[in-house]
């Protein structure tokens, strides 16, 4: 199995400008930048930080930034929403399962990552991560 935490950081300032167009709400609580009558905006969080690829299947878009909102709650390890993040993923986002696969060198690599770091219950994978083996790049 390869060292995926020494690979080189996959850089795509591009892709970064078209997600914030594109996506507009929150993964985590479905707002829109919104906190009643603040703004609170929205940013891209890296999944896997270790690299922090800038590919589509490594990002999300979060409410807030590092110290508001859900993208503070998901840096703060808040188990409850990593878990919501984590079901978000496995239900709309098989974009991040194919990412991950590759980039640490299978699907079983992926699912333990998917436990533990977002929290997601074995029951709640997907049928295709239920098998082991390793498939192509993204």
């Amino acid at each position: 199995m390869p060292d995926w935490k020494k690979e080189p950081r996959v850089r795509d300032p591009d892709l970064l400008r078209s997600l914030h167009k594109e996506w507009r709400e929150c993964a985590v609580c479905g707002s829109t930048g919104f906190d009643g009558l603040v703004w609170v905006g929205l940013s891209l969080h890296h999944l896997n930080k270790h690299p922090r690829d800038d590919v589509r299947g490594n990002l999300v878009m979060l409410c807030g930034h590092g110290t508001i909102g859900c993208h503070e709650l998901i840096e703060s390890h808040s188990s409850e929403h990593r878990g919501i993040l984590g079901i978000y993923v496995v239900n709309n986002r098989p974009d991040v399962i194919e990412y991950l696969d590759w980039r640490m060198g299978g699907l079983t690599a992926a699912q333990e990552w998917l436990q533990r770091t977002l929290r997601v219950p074995s029951k709640q994978m997907p049928p295709f991560m239920e098998s082991s083996g390793q498939r192509g790049a993204p």
